[in-house]
């Protein structure tokens, strides 16, 4: 009888066959006609965190998830009756209770009269196959918002340029006025301004949704975390009304520089702070602050920004959710699920990083790590 060597033990012809079939990459698994499982592999034991001795005799209906176990049902009773099944997607559910997306090609075993003994089943593990369609998925949608982004600056533009004509028009007569001024006309000039200032973000907004829907680069820039905030909190200033938020924002202009795109790093604190304050909205006393520290990570000088509300808090099992793209906890038309993706994928550009921590009913922190920009000092002799 001829003799096999594999992983250090010598193996028989006879026992060939098992031994590839317990070291096969995917799961294979046997089933009698009560469901009972009577050959299984290393796979097995691995993906679904049993023993050998623990599956060996387990009805196979305990490692599928219970929502598919009626479907399980029809198909082993399918399979039994056919003798063959081809390629079908299911859930399998491990010992810890989670769910695991598979494909299973499985074919019925007969005797010689003709009678059922068991199947024979091949399942294989396809979380990253999903995980990959998934991806498509939100690379489609991205690149359809993409085309609106498009024709939304276009349509901004057009009254923009109507309402900054009227604005400066409006400007230009105050400045005609002769002899003392009414303090109405002191109050007309500041909310004159106030649209002149609001009308430069929208323009600089409108400008970014076309560079993204063109997939330009916007160019970096020395910039001070101090004016993108005031800005930021300028645009979200509605929303920090409406949620009666006091403000504390203790970042100093002139000391905290960083390299980067203006706009960008404005819409990722406009999101955080907007999203702080429907955090809030609920919350007597609410507070925003705003906070920076100098911190070093993996070997790299960079400035920590905390945006911090004391709003409801995000659960645990929401929080390892919030920066992936669509995912929002938020009514209908009330969020696209997109400012913390897209927020993370800024911050990702500019070498930083993005966290988030939190306790329900204490309130939420995220924490903007960018690198420092130091200015070189050029010594005079």
């Amino acid at each position: 009888m001829a003799i096999m060597r594999i992983a250090g033990q010598d193996i028989q012809d006879a026992d060939i066959y098992q031994t590839i079939f317990r070291h096969f990459p995917d799961i294979i698994h046997s089933v009698d006609s009560d469901g009972k499982i009577v050959f299984t592999n290393r796979k097995a034991e691995s993906l679904l965190g049993y023993t050998h001795e623990e599956l060996i005799g387990k009805n196979v209906r305990e490692i599928y998830a219970d929502e598919i176990l009626q479907k399980m049902e029809e198909g082993f009773k399918q399979l039994k009756a056919d003798g063959e099944k081809t390629a079908v997607e299911s859930l399998l559910k491990d010992r810890a209770g989670n769910n695991i997306p598979v494909e299973i090609r499985s074919f019925s075993i007969y005797d010689d009269a003709g009678n059922f003994i068991r199947t024979f089943s091949i399942i294989r593990d396809i979380r990253d196959v999903k995980q990959l369609q998934e991806s498509l998925v939100h690379a489609g949608r991205l690149a359809a918002i993409g085309e609106l982004a498009s024709g939304i600056a276009h349509d901004i533009n057009n009254p923009l340029t109507v309402l900054l004509l009227a604005n400066e028009l409006a400007l230009l007569g105050l400045k005609q006025h002769k002899g003392p001024r009414p303090p109405v006309l002191d109050q007309l000039e500041r909310s004159l301004r106030d649209i002149e200032k609001a009308s430069e973000v929208i323009r600089k907004l409108a400008d970014h949704l076309r560079n993204f829907s063109r997939g330009m680069v916007e160019q970096h820039e020395v910039v001070d975390i101090h004016g993108i905030l005031a800005d930021s909190l300028f645009i979200a200033q509605n929303k920090v009304a409406k949620s009666q938020t006091k403000v504390v924002n203790n970042v100093e202009k002139g000391r905290h520089y960083v390299s980067g795109a203006p706009n960008q790093l404005e819409q990722v604190f406009v999101n955080l702070i907007a999203n702080a304050c429907d955090a809030m909205m609920e919350t007597k006393n609410s507070q925003l602050s705003i906070d920076c520290a100098e911190t070093n990570r993996e070997g790299t000088a960079c400035w920590r920004f905390d945006v911090t509300d004391n709003g409801h808090g995000i659960p645990e099992d929401v929080r390892e959710h919030v920066f992936q793209s669509f995912f929002t906890t938020k009514e209908k038309g009330k969020g696209t699920g997109l400012g913390l993706s897209i927020s993370r994928g800024i911050i990702k550009n500019h070498e930083g990083d993005i966290e988030v921590a939190s306790e329900v009913g204490k309130g939420t922190t995220f924490s903007v790590f960018l690198p420092c920009h130091k200015p070189t000092i050029v010594s005079r002799l």
